[in-house]
């Protein structure tokens, strides 16, 4: 399976070499064989009007055609000059015929007509013999002149062409498999890689990862998946964590309820107001726990719902922070608030309130006794600024990236009801980003803590 790719492009590659070496050789056998024959007939040409010539010096000599045939080639045998000049003429294979002035052919190289009629067509495209301005003859060469010019050793020479053009196409087309070979390989092996790591990510091996090398396309595929399985890793990571904080958060109210039944059924505790009230106010926490689950579950699927309307931001801080003003004095904190004046904003006032009421609720929770809390409202380049400040002992640096994660907790032995859920900010990072703001926090040590978020106007 994993080979098939490479297969596959190696026999394409191979088929569309084969294909190149075997058009290249017919191109090339076509062109070379009609070159050498016409380089051959053109060098024909001359020495035909040189064999003409001979023949017309014969003729004026003897005063006629007796005994011209020795001047023509024939099967084995030693030529003479002449001879050689009509061997070379036409080829050993070529039929020479000369006919008289009446068109009688009075010589063959085959030796076969001598005394026949010339063929019309020969006589016509023949070359005339010119004796003293007289026609006295005709030189003709039966067949096509191109393919009658090849004898065995020009053949040869041409099949020996042919033969190396084959060959250097059969290396070329080797070198090239070679050279295909190694780049599919390039090719092929990371993406196998590739394969068997997701393969082992998908079998649940979340630290399987492919190597990356070059900065080519592929090496950019290969660090894609890397960064994608650093993320589901960390993904599953929170994920599993997330349910085990969901455990453990849920099965603490539940043992608390379960204990005190079971003690107010053994009459260990009395079935009175003070323990109903107790087992009411942990069916309550287990209530909103289950609902900040919820809430944060349906933000993660994308279907948290807005219910938008105009709304006096400044008087919904006034009214929120108004409530929490009686805790504030029993804790001995002072509550401060700074705001201005902003411009009404079409928002979920409901979403926005719970925002705010988590961000004062841990401020409280955090700023000392003799301590204060800051809430101010402000415009900026952004929109409209909240901010809720404490002078509490702050926040490590190294926490500070997690404030905003499920169920974490600056101070892991820090009790529920000290430190609170872990749920309050994250579900506040929900809202306000579902409204297009933004939130954060910025804290030193020893110096407390401002938790801020923008909203669009």
């Amino acid at each position: 399976m994993r080979h098939g790719l490479f297969v596959r492009l190696m026999g394409a590659f191979a088929f569309v070499i084969l294909i190149g070496v075997l058009v290249v050789a017919v191109i090339a056998n076509q062109t070379t064989t009609n070159e050498f024959r016409q380089f051959m007939f053109r060098g024909e040409m001359v020495q035909q009007e040189d064999f003409v010539a001979e023949l017309a010096n014969y003729y004026r000599v003897h005063s006629g055609w007796q005994g011209v045939g020795d001047l023509f080639p024939r099967n084995g045998g030693m030529m003479s000059r002449g001879q050689m000049r009509g061997a070379g003429m036409a080829g050993m294979s070529s039929r020479i015929l000369l006919a008289d002035a009446r068109g009688v052919i009075v010589a063959d190289s085959y030796q076969q007509q001598i005394g026949e009629a010339l063929d019309s067509t020969l006589r016509a495209s023949g070359t005339p013999i010119v004796v003293d301005g007289q026609v006295v003859g005709t030189l003709a060469i039966a067949g096509d002149p191109l393919n009658a010019l090849l004898d065995p050793a020009a053949q040869e020479f041409l099949n020996q062409v042919n033969r190396s053009l084959l060959l250097a196409g059969f290396v070329a087309g080797i070198i090239a498999l070679a050279l295909g070979f190694i780049l599919f390989r390039q090719i092929t092996t990371p993406l196998n890689a590739l394969a068997i790591a997701s393969e082992k990510i998908a079998g649940g091996d979340m630290s399987a990862r492919a190597d990356v090398t070059g900065n080519d396309e592929i090496a950019q595929v290969a660090r894609s998946f890397n960064a994608m399985a650093d993320k589901l890793a960390t993904s599953e990571m929170a994920r599993r964590n997330m349910l085990a904080d969901i455990a453990h958060e849920l099965r603490n109210p539940i043992g608390i309820i379960s204990s005190h039944l079971e003690a107010m059924i053994d009459g260990v505790f009395p079935t009175d107001a003070e323990q109903l009230v107790s087992l009411h106010d942990e069916t309550l926490l287990l209530a909103r726990l289950v609902g900040d689950v919820r809430e944060l579950a349906l933000a993660d699927a994308g279907q948290l719902v807005l219910n938008r309307a105009p709304t006096d931001l400044r008087a919904l801080v006034e009214r929120t922070t108004a409530a929490f003003l009686p805790q504030a004095q029993e804790e001995n904190i002072k509550l401060v608030t700074r705001l201005s004046d902003v411009p009404v904003l079409n928002v979920d006032a409901q979403r926005i309130e719970q925002t705010l009421r988590n961000l004062l609720s841990n401020a409280l929770r955090f700023a000392p006794a003799q301590g204060s809390v800051t809430v101010s409202l402000t415009r900026d380049a952004q929109g409209v600024r909240v901010e809720v400040r404490d002078t509490g002992s702050g926040i490590a640096p190294e926490a500070l990236p997690h404030v905003f994660e499920r169920f974490w907790r600056g101070d892991k032995s820090r009790a529920r009801t000290q430190g609170g859920s872990g749920l309050g900010l994250p579900i506040a990072k929900q809202w306000v980003e579902a409204h297009g703001g933004k939130i954060g926090v910025a804290s030193e040590l020893g110096q407390g803590a401002a938790f801020w978020f923008t909203l669009p106007t």
